[in-house]
């Protein structure tokens, strides 16, 4: 029988269209729900090995089938809205974004929203059926499924109240519920994720054991780091700096990766990764990787913008390993370059696309340090980033010019990499200082995406968002 091979397990070609059949959503989701004969059939949870499948089924979906949206169209719509990335060529794709001109019906807005909501029905499918199993699993299986299914669904709100706002809260698979439901509050939202990786630290075996010691399946230590993320953005200091110490200090399974290895930054399993998925339906290449390289016969489509270009000190080096530079008719263009594979390649070179990365709990913790007066530690923090970099240490000395010091790392060091820049800008209030000097016409309403239009035509319940 052919096989599909997935980086942890390998499933039958039948037993994954069955699983597409059984965890697939509709269209229609939030609106919000899948219809009746969509739901997981209790075949998916008679035994350990077919909640495995289930649970195969739940990453290939959030990696594979929606991998084009939700790894480099994440980065690059998002760094278009920020001040990271441009498009060469003026199109429908992309202009809106760099304008802040943003149509409810523009295909992207609606991608992201269904494609989320698409991961979130099947993590509530995944609870649901462990749950209301009547077969034979261990009770280590039950919690482990709970667990990951949990820390998707939380992945998938961080990113929808980021992107919009207030959004609906489903936690159930009933169709007639979820079609109807209100935005919630963003506090309501994040007190959900919250609460979501809170079960799933809880739960979550240490290692990586159960993806075959890749890091391609969340762990204990992959819902502490995204912890430590969303208290940030809520403002819970003393929760950010406690989550992200607790990563920073488990050494034995992370560790940056020396300035030698800023080039393989995204290497499959390298020590930094604390969650990352496969990036096309070929494992050892990504979506970023495939679409940012141009090679030189052409002018990049996808390039960095000036204000970023400007943002590196000189001496940088992640500017010489993360940029790629191509000369095409006398003229030089640049793009993004931390992904470096493009096509099928060597497993020794192979790359994951990274959710979660080490570099980012320490400016996570310096953060949240520097908001506490603690300056000392938020120094030491931001220098760990900058020496690793080939970089002086900072001299910033008071409060609020560590604070900018600390935006001005987050900028370098995490450029492209899923909204990190745009998310950045609202929930520090800085949006409108930045871009309103960047942008021409930037107004504050652009600071969130438009509920999609096709979801609001079929739940009227769902309000719109200021200036759309």
């Amino acid at each position: 029988m052919k096989t599909y091979i997935f980086p942890y397990k390998i499933i039958s070609c039948v037993l994954i269209i069955t699983l597409f059949l059984l965890l697939g959503s509709c269209r229609k989701f939030v609106d919000v729900g899948a219809p009746s004969d969509q739901l997981v059939t209790a075949t998916a949870f008679a035994t350990d090995n077919t909640l495995k499948a289930t649970l195969a089924g739940m990453y290939i979906t959030l990696a594979v089938s929606n991998s084009y949206d939700l790894q480099m169209n994440l980065s690059f719509a998002t760094g278009n809205s920020a001040d990271e990335t441009l498009f060469f060529i003026s199109t429908i794709d992309y202009d809106p974004f760099l304008n802040n001109n943003l149509a409810a019906d523009h295909y992207l807005v609606s991608n992201f929203w269904s494609e989320l909501y698409t991961s979130i029905y099947q993590a509530n499918a995944i609870i649901a059926g462990v749950e209301n199993s009547t077969g034979n699993l261990s009770t280590a299986m039950k919690t482990e499924a709970v667990g990951e299914a949990k820390f998707v669904r939380a992945f998938c709100y961080f990113y929808l109240v980021n992107l919009y706002g207030d959004v609906p809260i489903a936690l159930t698979t009933d169709a007639a519920t979820n079609n109807a439901l209100f935005r919630s509050p963003k506090a309501k939202v994040y007190q959900q994720i919250i609460a979501d990786l809170t079960d799933a630290k809880n739960s979550i075996v240490a290692d990586y054991s159960y993806a075959s010691s890749e890091r391609t399946r969340p762990n204990k230590y992959a819902a502490i780091a995204l912890l430590a993320r969303t208290y940030l953005y809520m403002g819970d200091w003393a929760n950010a700096q406690t989550n992200a110490a607790l990563v920073i200090n488990y050494t034995s399974l992370y560790s940056l990766l020396p300035t030698s290895g800023l080039g393989g930054i995204f290497l499959k399993n390298n020590k930094e990764a604390i969650w990352q998925v496969t990036g096309t339906a070929f494992p050892d290449f990504t979506q970023e990787g495939q679409n940012y390289y141009q090679g030189t016969s052409n002018i990049p489509n996808y390039q960095l913008s000036n204000n970023l270009l400007k943002a590196f000190e000189p001496g940088d080096l992640r500017y010489t390993n993360w940029v790629g530079v191509t000369t095409y008719s006398g003229v030089t263009y640049y793009y993004p370059y931390k992904y470096k594979q493009h096509a099928a390649n060597t497993s020794a070179t192979a790359e994951y696309c990274t959710y979660l990365r080490l570099a980012e709990q320490y400016l996570v913790r310096a953060e949240a340090m520097a908001e506490q007066n603690n300056l000392s530690g938020a120094i030491a923090d931001i220098n760990m980033i900058r020496n690793r970099a080939g970089l002086s240490n900072t001299t910033a000395t008071s409060q609020a010019d560590i604070l900018l010091a600390i935006e001005q790392e987050r900028k370098i060091e995490l450029f492209s990499e899923y909204g990190h820049r745009w998310n950045d800008l609202r929930r520090t209030g800085r949006a409108n200082a930045v871009l309103g000097a960047e942008k021409t016409g930037w107004t504050a309403n652009a600071a969130l995406y438009p509920i999609p239009k096709y979801d609001r035509d079929n739940n009227h319940n769902l309000t719109q968002n200021p200036g759309y």
